[in-house]
């Protein structure tokens, strides 16, 4: 696929635990119990140091700190680790994607001086915003953004649109303006594979429709066909992903934590001879020498992993999100 020289960004999951149910997360099923697939770990700043020696970190433009199943801000260490690589490598652009409701207004500001882009996930208003971050808390986010902003940090606000928040987009993004956010983005959820999910959370239930934007990726989505003509994103960028537990993967789509060994995806992967190496017992190096990655790449031109057809095929599904 290419070497351990190329990668110039690293995509990484510093934890898989969270305070929030958010209804569509793979690390719980519909906002209720969490998935029983899901393995609880974080890396501390002493395994991140194992794992990644001074000349990758070097080499690296970008880190950002987003995981499929995980808030970064609930690791212990994440603010020391974010302090580490900036010291080793001043130049780098550091970004992290949270839900903003924890931590001390003092960590924030620490944060801030570490020269950290954060993309907040406020979904509405005080009203609606938690309805789908579940277990967040709106007035402690604006607190800890406005902590944040003001210390110095450049923060973005990005917003999940669904139809019991689409009127307020406009206010929203209003909002963001007088709080000090250099960023306002409008994302439509692509998971919706009904015409609606059914919050299972066991202090509130209720429905969750999708936005008319949502409602026409789910129908685009529907008719996606097999193709051989696969173009990798994290490819085209130098990007590997690297989940809480040290898997190493291409990309975060192919990251099957918190997932039945029965979904679809992930028994086309199994059933391809494909196991995703981890830094826990082996190195960075030495996964790039194997065959991991040629494994995935040459499925393209034959039969590609359903996975890379869904995110990579004929339809770009990550930026139809963004339209």
């Amino acid at each position: 696929m290419y070497s351990l020289s190329d990668i110039t960004k690293l995509h990484i999951e510093i934890t898989s635990k969270c305070q929030a149910s958010c209804p569509m997360c793979v690390r719980n099923i519909q906002g209720g119990d969490i998935s029983p697939w899901l393995e609880l770990n974080e890396i501390s700043l002493e395994q991140f140091k194992q794992w990644f020696p001074l000349d990758f970190l070097t080499q690296l433009l970008v880190i950002s700190l987003c995981g499929n199943t995980g808030d970064p801000i609930i690791a212990s260490d994440t603010l020391e680790i974010l302090k580490w690589v900036r010291q080793v490598n001043p130049d780098i652009k550091l970004n992290m994607n949270t839900n903003g409701s924890a931590r001390t207004l003092e960590w924030w500001k620490e944060l801030a001086a570490v020269g950290v882009t954060v993309m907040f996930g406020i979904d509405g208003l005080a009203d609606t915003h938690s309805l789908y971050r579940i277990g967040t808390d709106y007035d402690k986010i604006l607190r800890n953004a406005k902590t944040f902003i003001d210390a110095g940090g450049t923060a973005e606000w990005h917003m999940l649109v669904f139809k019991h928040n689409e009127h307020q987009v406009e206010s929203c993004r209003s909002l963001s303006k007088d709080l000090g956010f250099q960023n306002f983005v409008v994302k439509h959820s692509s998971r919706f594979r009904n015409d609606n999910v059914v919050v299972l959370h066991p202090a509130n239930s209720y429905t969750i429709y999708p936005s008319n934007r949502s409602q026409e990726i789910k129908h685009k989505l529907g008719t996606i066909k097999t193709t051989s003509n696969i173009i990798c994103k994290v490819k085209e960028e130098g990007n590997i992903y690297i989940n809480a537990k040290g898997n190493v993967t291409s990309c975060c789509w192919m990251d099957f934590s918190g997932m039945s060994p029965d979904s679809e995806v992930y028994e086309d992967y199994l059933s391809r001879g494909l196991t995703t190496p981890s830094l826990l017992n082996t190195t960075l190096s030495a996964i790039f020498e194997s065959e991991y990655f040629n494994m995935i790449e040459q499925s393209w031109s034959t039969n590609p992993l359903k996975t890379c057809n869904k995110q990579c095929g004929e339809i770009d599904k990550f930026n139809e999100q963004f339209k």
